[in-house]
C-alpha cells in the first residue's frame, strides 16, 4: 500500500498528492493522464530502493525456457526436485506429487541452462489425510487415476551428477522407495547446507 511506504520521512502517498495538486494548479484546464510505467522506470525505482539499504526487493521469478542443446562450458548436470507425500514416514507413506527441473552447471557452481522439466501426480493406496490436503492442496480427486511417469523421470535423473532438494533427508528416502534411479546419486540439501540467515533471510522455508 502506498500509505505504508516512506522515503526520507515523506510518505509516497503525500508526495503523489502534492505533485498531482501542483500539476493541477499549473494546468487547471487539462486532465492529468498517468504516464505508462516502462521496464526501465521499474528498474530505476528498484535500484533506488536498494541503494537506500532499507529494502529488499522481491522479483518475480520468470521460468526459463528449456534449452535445445547443452553448452560445453557447463558440463555438469543437476536436478532440483520437490515431493508431496501422504505423511512423514517413507516406510509406510507415499509420494503423491513430484516435480523436477534438470539443469546444467560448471565446476564453480555457475548455472547454465534448464534442460528438462517433469511434474507428475500419483494416486496413493490410501486416502490422502485431511492435514496433507490442507497443507498441499492435493486432493484424492486431484490424483485419481494418476501415476508418475518413471521413464520421463529417469530421462532427467540418469544423467544427473547431483540431485538437490530443500530437505533432502526427507525427499531422498521417498524417492528411493519409488525408484532405484535415485539410489546411487549424490544429493545436496538446500535447507541445511546454505546459511540462509547469513544471507538475510529469516528462516529456511521455501517462501
Amino acid at each position: 500500500m502506498l500509505a505504508g511506504i516512506e522515503l526520507h520521512g515523506i510518505t509516497v502517498r503525500h508526495v503523489f498528492r502534492r505533485r498531482a495538486r501542483d500539476r493541477a494548479q499549473a494546468r487547471p484546464w487539462r486532465a492529468i493522464k498517468p504516464r505508462a510505467v516502462t521496464r526501465a522506470d521499474r528498474s530505476r525505482h528498484v535500484q533506488h530502493l536498494q541503494d537506500t539499504g532499507r529494502y529488499r526487493i522481491l522479483r518475480k521469478l520468470e521460468p526459463r525456457a528449456v534449452a535445445e542443446g547443452v553448452r560445453p562450458e557447463f558440463p555438469l548436470r543437476g536436478v532440483i526436485l520437490d515431493t508431496e507425500t501422504t505423511g512423514f514416514d517413507h516406510r509406510k507413506d507415499e509420494i503423491i506429487e513430484i516435480g523436477a527441473i534438470a539443469f546444467t552447471f560448471d565446476h564453480a557452481g555457475n548455472i547454465g541452462d534448464v534442460t528438462g522439466l517433469y511434474g507428475g501426480l500419483q494416486q496413493p493406496t490410501v486416502p490422502i489425510p485431511a492435514d496433507v490436503i490442507k497443507l498441499t492442496g492435493v486432493t484424492d480427486d486431484t490424483v485419481a487415476g494418476q501415476a508418475i511417469d518413471l521413464a520421463a523421470l529417469r530421462d532427467l535423473i540418469d544423467p544427473a551428477d547431483l540431485v538437490i532438494a530443500h530437505n533432502a533427508g526427507f525427499d531422498r528416502p521417498f524417492c528411493e522407495a519409488v525408484s532405484p534411479i535415485f539410489a546411487d546419486k549424490a544429493w545436496a540439501c538446500s535447507n541445511s547446507v546454505i546459511q540462509w540467515a547469513a544471507r538475510g533471510y529469516e528462516g529456511t522455508k521455501l517462501g
